[in-house]
């Protein structure tokens, strides 16, 4: 379980290593992500795991297919809710989208390519990693364990990137909502056992996010 353990914090290491020598860019920005894929394989491999068996099964992708878009919804509805009744007086949105650009290399031209790979690539990865290999195979040893180190990890993966966006108060709802948002996809993966239905409530989370990217980097006139 060590072992289990040590992987499921690892992409953390590899991103605060990343952000302590300054590589920005969306190719700096993207090297974290090996250490969601690779060393899962490895440890796969040589524990004669099956990723599409054990991790990904797709056999059972139906399940809980109905729940995962109506909590997908959900999440759309409460975060465009929250960004629009809030985003004004929390949010200081121009030094975001300039700090969106900086960091991700994502403007209002290369979000339209962020986007798509955003919504359904990393969304399969970060499901891969964090909910059908650290949770799933965590699940088997500790249920306690698997329910709150990979949601903690998930959560800090993202804060570690976007902590210095806002003010404390938008941080806390940031935190709060990523957790939850990460406990649920759990309990959706143990339920379905599948890696599908969070999947799909994961993607509908992201093109609410990419929404809110492009009403940054397009704002009204005047």
């Amino acid at each position: 379980m060590k072992t289990l353990v040590c992987l499921t914090l690892l992409p953390l290491c590899a991103i605060a290593v990343q952000l302590a020598l300054g590589l920005e860019g969306v190719v700096e920005y993207s090297i974290y992500k090996l250490f969601l894929l690779v060393p899962p394989i490895v440890y796969c491999r040589l524990n004669r795991i099956s990723i599409v068996g054990a991790i990904f099964k797709p056999g059972n992708w139906q399940n809980r297919l109905s729940l995962a878009v109506g909590l997908g919804a959900a999440a759309v509805l409460i975060f465009w809710g929250a960004y629009w009744l809030l985003g004004d007086l929390l949010l200081d949105k121009a030094a975001i989208a300039a700090k969106i650009g900086k960091q991700f290399s994502v403007n209002a031209t290369t979000v339209w390519l962020v986007a798509p790979i955003t919504i359904f690539l990393n969304s399969l990865l970060e499901e891969f990693f964090y909910r059908g290999f650290a949770f799933g195979q965590l699940l088997k040893r500790n249920r306690t364990l698997a329910y709150l180190l990979p949601a903690s990890a998930y959560t800090v993966q993202h804060m570690l990137f976007i902590y210095h966006w806002a003010e404390p108060l938008p941080m806390v709802i940031a935190v709060v909502a990523l957790m939850a948002f990460a406990l649920i996809l759990q309990k959706i993966y143990e339920s379905a056992d599948s890696l599908v239905a969070p999947w799909v409530v994961h993607i509908l989370g992201d093109v609410a996010m990419m929404g809110v990217a492009v009403t940054m980097l397009y704002p009204p006139a005047g």
